[in-house]
Protein backbone atom coordinates (compact mmCIF):
# COMPACT_ATOMS: atom_id res chain seq x y z
CA UNK A 1 0.00 0.00 0.00
CA UNK A 2 1.30 3.18 -1.17
CA UNK A 3 2.49 5.40 1.73
CA UNK A 4 2.16 2.78 4.41
CA UNK A 5 4.14 1.65 6.84
CA UNK A 6 8.14 0.88 6.48
CA UNK A 7 8.79 -3.13 6.35
CA UNK A 8 8.79 -4.62 9.58
CA UNK A 9 11.80 -4.23 11.89
CA UNK A 10 11.18 -8.01 13.14
CA UNK A 11 14.68 -7.60 15.68
CA UNK A 12 12.72 -4.46 16.98
CA UNK A 13 9.35 -6.13 16.87
CA UNK A 14 11.12 -9.46 19.38
CA UNK A 15 12.06 -6.36 21.89
CA UNK A 16 8.99 -4.96 22.25
CA UNK A 17 7.30 -8.20 22.44
CA UNK A 18 9.92 -9.27 25.07
CA UNK A 19 8.98 -5.96 27.09
CA UNK A 20 5.33 -6.27 26.75
CA UNK A 21 5.98 -10.05 27.35
CA UNK A 22 7.80 -9.52 31.49
CA UNK A 23 5.27 -6.98 31.65
CA UNK A 24 1.89 -8.88 31.08
CA UNK A 25 4.14 -11.95 33.56
CA UNK A 26 4.39 -9.28 36.46
CA UNK A 27 0.70 -8.47 36.25
CA UNK A 28 -0.09 -12.02 36.01
CA UNK A 29 1.92 -12.94 38.99
CA UNK A 30 0.18 -10.06 40.47
CA UNK A 31 -3.48 -11.00 40.10
CA UNK A 32 -2.94 -14.52 40.73
CA UNK A 33 -3.89 -15.70 37.56
CA UNK A 34 -1.88 -18.33 34.73
CA UNK A 35 0.57 -16.28 33.23
CA UNK A 36 0.34 -17.62 29.13
CA UNK A 37 2.40 -13.96 28.18
CA UNK A 38 4.91 -16.68 26.17
CA UNK A 39 2.46 -16.71 23.48
CA UNK A 40 4.07 -13.19 22.88
CA UNK A 41 7.29 -14.50 22.23
CA UNK A 42 5.90 -17.73 19.90
CA UNK A 43 4.20 -15.11 18.10
CA UNK A 44 7.07 -12.95 16.79
CA UNK A 45 9.84 -16.02 16.65
CA UNK A 46 9.23 -16.22 12.87
CA UNK A 47 10.51 -13.77 10.53
CA UNK A 48 7.90 -11.85 8.68
CA UNK A 49 8.14 -9.49 5.76
CA UNK A 50 5.80 -7.20 6.28
CA UNK A 51 3.36 -6.00 8.63
CA UNK A 52 0.74 -7.50 6.73
CA UNK A 53 2.69 -10.97 6.94
CA UNK A 54 3.29 -10.19 10.29
CA UNK A 55 -1.24 -9.70 11.24
CA UNK A 56 -1.90 -12.69 9.18
CA UNK A 57 -0.45 -14.78 12.42
CA UNK A 58 -4.11 -13.64 14.31
CA UNK A 59 -5.91 -15.99 11.59
CA UNK A 60 -3.89 -19.28 13.88
CA UNK A 61 -4.19 -17.45 17.01
CA UNK A 62 -7.77 -15.67 17.43
CA UNK A 63 -7.38 -15.45 21.06
CA UNK A 64 -9.80 -13.13 22.71
CA UNK A 65 -7.30 -12.15 25.16
CA UNK A 66 -4.31 -12.27 22.54
CA UNK A 67 -6.00 -10.25 19.95
CA UNK A 68 -5.91 -6.98 21.08
CA UNK A 69 -2.16 -7.04 22.06
CA UNK A 70 -1.01 -7.00 18.60
CA UNK A 71 -2.40 -3.24 17.80
CA UNK A 72 -0.82 -2.02 20.93
CA UNK A 73 2.86 -3.81 19.74
CA UNK A 74 3.00 -2.34 16.12
CA UNK A 75 1.72 1.25 17.72
CA UNK A 76 5.10 1.07 20.49
CA UNK A 77 6.99 -0.40 17.14
CA UNK A 78 6.77 2.58 14.58
CA UNK A 79 5.76 5.18 16.98
CA UNK A 80 4.00 8.52 16.64
CA UNK A 81 6.13 9.97 13.90
CA UNK A 82 5.10 7.24 11.10
CA UNK A 83 1.42 7.44 12.17
CA UNK A 84 -0.97 8.40 9.36
CA UNK A 85 -4.38 9.21 8.66
CA UNK A 86 -5.74 6.99 5.47
CA UNK A 87 -8.66 7.60 3.56
CA UNK A 88 -10.42 4.94 1.37
CA UNK A 89 -13.14 5.61 -0.92
CA UNK A 90 -16.19 2.69 -1.78
CA UNK A 91 -17.08 0.01 -0.48
CA UNK A 92 -14.06 -1.95 1.09
CA UNK A 93 -13.58 -6.20 0.70
CA UNK A 94 -11.08 -6.90 2.92
CA UNK A 95 -9.81 -10.95 1.61
CA UNK A 96 -6.00 -10.70 2.22
CA UNK A 97 -4.19 -9.46 5.85
CA UNK A 98 -4.63 -5.68 6.48
CA UNK A 99 -2.60 -3.14 8.20
CA UNK A 100 -3.08 0.39 9.03
CA UNK A 101 -0.88 2.59 11.69
CA UNK A 102 -3.05 5.28 12.19
CA UNK A 103 -6.62 6.14 12.06
CA UNK A 104 -8.80 4.88 9.13
CA UNK A 105 -11.59 6.16 7.21
CA UNK A 106 -14.06 4.34 5.29
CA UNK A 107 -16.82 5.96 2.81
CA UNK A 108 -18.60 2.95 2.20
CA UNK A 109 -19.00 -0.08 3.21
CA UNK A 110 -16.29 -2.07 4.90
CA UNK A 111 -16.33 -5.92 4.51
CA UNK A 112 -13.48 -8.27 6.60
CA UNK A 113 -12.95 -11.50 5.76
CA UNK A 114 -9.07 -11.78 7.31
CA UNK A 115 -7.15 -10.28 10.15
CA UNK A 116 -7.51 -6.82 9.74
CA UNK A 117 -5.18 -4.93 12.06
CA UNK A 118 -5.70 -0.44 12.83
CA UNK A 119 -3.56 0.67 15.43
CA UNK A 120 -5.57 3.73 15.62
CA UNK A 121 -9.71 4.98 15.20
CA UNK A 122 -12.25 3.76 12.59
CA UNK A 123 -15.05 5.09 11.04
CA UNK A 124 -17.25 3.89 8.64
CA UNK A 125 -19.69 5.52 7.02
CA UNK A 126 -21.54 2.70 6.05
CA UNK A 127 -21.95 -0.85 7.40
CA UNK A 128 -18.70 -2.63 9.20
CA UNK A 129 -19.12 -6.38 8.50
CA UNK A 130 -16.66 -9.87 9.50
CA UNK A 131 -16.87 -12.87 8.70
CA UNK A 132 -15.59 -15.39 11.21
CA UNK A 133 -13.09 -17.40 11.07
CA UNK A 134 -11.46 -15.71 8.64
CA UNK A 135 -11.78 -12.97 10.18
CA UNK A 136 -10.10 -11.64 13.02
CA UNK A 137 -10.54 -7.58 13.81
CA UNK A 138 -8.58 -5.40 15.97
CA UNK A 139 -8.57 -1.92 16.01
CA UNK A 140 -6.73 -0.14 18.94
CA UNK A 141 -9.03 3.02 19.40
CA UNK A 142 -12.57 3.91 18.39
CA UNK A 143 -15.13 2.23 15.82
CA UNK A 144 -18.15 4.62 14.57
CA UNK A 145 -20.19 3.06 11.57
CA UNK A 146 -23.87 2.94 10.45
CA UNK A 147 -24.16 -0.72 11.52
CA UNK A 148 -21.55 -3.28 12.69
CA UNK A 149 -22.46 -6.88 12.55
CA UNK A 150 -19.93 -9.43 13.63
CA UNK A 151 -19.68 -13.13 13.61
CA UNK A 152 -15.74 -13.23 14.06
CA UNK A 153 -13.43 -12.32 16.46
CA UNK A 154 -13.28 -8.24 17.19
CA UNK A 155 -11.58 -6.45 19.06
CA UNK A 156 -11.89 -3.09 20.18
CA UNK A 157 -9.62 -0.97 22.43
CA UNK A 158 -12.03 1.92 22.59
CA UNK A 159 -15.56 2.46 22.69
CA UNK A 160 -17.92 1.36 19.23
CA UNK A 161 -21.14 3.85 17.85
CA UNK A 162 -23.86 2.64 15.52
CA UNK A 163 -27.17 2.54 15.04
CA UNK A 164 -27.31 -1.11 15.39
CA UNK A 165 -24.84 -3.63 16.39
CA UNK A 166 -25.78 -7.39 16.09
CA UNK A 167 -23.47 -10.22 17.08
CA UNK A 168 -24.07 -13.57 15.86
CA UNK A 169 -23.02 -17.20 16.67
CA UNK A 170 -21.34 -18.21 19.40
CA UNK A 171 -17.57 -19.10 19.17
CA UNK A 172 -16.13 -15.61 19.09
CA UNK A 173 -15.99 -12.80 21.08
CA UNK A 174 -16.31 -8.73 20.53
CA UNK A 175 -14.46 -6.93 22.89
CA UNK A 176 -14.83 -2.97 23.59
CA UNK A 177 -14.81 -0.34 26.28
CA UNK A 178 -18.67 0.83 25.25
CA UNK A 179 -20.74 0.07 22.95
CA UNK A 180 -23.20 2.94 22.34
CA UNK A 181 -26.20 2.44 19.75
CA UNK A 182 -29.83 2.37 19.54
CA UNK A 183 -30.12 -1.17 19.38
CA UNK A 184 -27.74 -4.00 20.69
CA UNK A 185 -28.58 -8.13 19.87
CA UNK A 186 -26.12 -10.40 21.55
CA UNK A 187 -27.65 -13.67 19.48
CA UNK A 188 -25.67 -16.50 21.16
CA UNK A 189 -22.38 -14.01 20.58
CA UNK A 190 -20.38 -13.25 23.79
CA UNK A 191 -19.93 -9.79 24.27
CA UNK A 192 -17.08 -7.81 26.99
CA UNK A 193 -18.21 -4.39 27.01
CA UNK A 194 -20.39 -1.97 28.88
CA UNK A 195 -23.27 -1.46 26.98
CA UNK A 196 -25.00 1.95 26.21
CA UNK A 197 -28.17 0.87 24.52
CA UNK A 198 -31.79 2.16 24.17
CA UNK A 199 -32.26 -1.20 23.59
CA UNK A 200 -30.33 -4.17 24.64
CA UNK A 201 -31.21 -7.92 23.86
CA UNK A 202 -28.22 -9.75 26.12
CA UNK A 203 -28.42 -13.84 24.83
CA UNK A 204 -30.76 -15.31 27.86
CA UNK A 205 -33.14 -12.15 26.63
CA UNK A 206 -32.45 -13.02 23.48
CA UNK A 207 -32.18 -16.76 22.90
CA UNK A 208 -31.89 -16.81 19.39
CA UNK A 209 -34.71 -14.46 18.69
CA UNK A 210 -37.58 -16.70 20.70
CA UNK A 211 -36.86 -15.13 24.35
CA UNK A 212 -39.92 -13.86 25.80
CA UNK A 213 -41.44 -10.96 24.14
CA UNK A 214 -38.72 -10.20 21.96
CA UNK A 215 -40.28 -10.41 19.01
CA UNK A 216 -43.01 -7.68 19.63
CA UNK A 217 -40.42 -5.31 21.42
CA UNK A 218 -38.32 -5.56 17.50
CA UNK A 219 -41.68 -4.96 15.69
CA UNK A 220 -42.19 -2.11 17.80
CA UNK A 221 -39.23 -0.83 17.08
CA UNK A 222 -38.36 -1.64 13.32
CA UNK A 223 -40.00 -1.73 10.08
CA UNK A 224 -42.20 -4.84 8.47
CA UNK A 225 -39.68 -5.06 5.57
CA UNK A 226 -36.94 -6.43 8.05
CA UNK A 227 -38.90 -9.60 9.17
CA UNK A 228 -39.69 -12.74 7.69
CA UNK A 229 -41.30 -15.98 8.03
CA UNK A 230 -39.05 -18.97 9.26
CA UNK A 231 -39.68 -22.16 8.22
CA UNK A 232 -42.69 -23.50 10.52
CA UNK A 233 -43.31 -20.40 11.85
CA UNK A 234 -46.97 -18.31 11.98
CA UNK A 235 -45.23 -14.91 13.16
CA UNK A 236 -42.96 -13.31 11.03
CA UNK A 237 -39.03 -12.94 12.82
CA UNK A 238 -36.59 -10.72 12.34
CA UNK A 239 -34.03 -11.07 9.81
CA UNK A 240 -31.06 -9.89 9.80
CA UNK A 241 -30.04 -10.42 6.40
CA UNK A 242 -32.97 -8.44 4.83
CA UNK A 243 -32.17 -5.76 8.51
CA UNK A 244 -28.60 -5.45 6.86
CA UNK A 245 -29.24 -5.16 3.41
CA UNK A 246 -31.73 -2.57 4.13
CA UNK A 247 -28.98 -0.57 6.37
CA UNK A 248 -26.61 -1.03 3.23
CA UNK A 249 -28.74 0.33 1.00
CA UNK A 250 -28.95 3.50 3.05
CA UNK A 251 -33.23 2.98 4.06
CA UNK A 252 -34.63 3.67 7.55
CA UNK A 253 -34.70 0.53 9.87
CA UNK A 254 -36.24 2.74 12.74
CA UNK A 255 -39.97 2.77 12.42
CA UNK A 256 -39.34 6.34 14.54
CA UNK A 257 -37.19 7.03 11.15
CA UNK A 258 -39.28 5.68 8.99
CA UNK A 259 -42.55 7.44 10.01
CA UNK A 260 -44.62 3.95 10.17
CA UNK A 261 -46.05 2.89 13.22
CA UNK A 262 -46.08 -0.93 14.81
CA UNK A 263 -49.47 -3.14 13.81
Amino acid sequence: MEGGPPPIDVAAARRVAEAMRVSLSEACRAAGVPDDSGWLTEYTRPDFDSFQDFVAGLRDDPDPDHVPLIPQLCDRLLGDDARADLALTGDQEIREPFFHHGDLLVRGHLDVAAPFVVTGSLVVEGCLTDCGPDSVVAVRGDVTARAVHTDGEMSVGGDIEAEIVYGHYNDQTLQARTIRARLVIEDEHSTIAAVAADTHFDPDDFQQGYGEGVQERLRELLVDGVFSHEEDEEEKQLDRTLLFARLREGRAVFRADDGSSAD
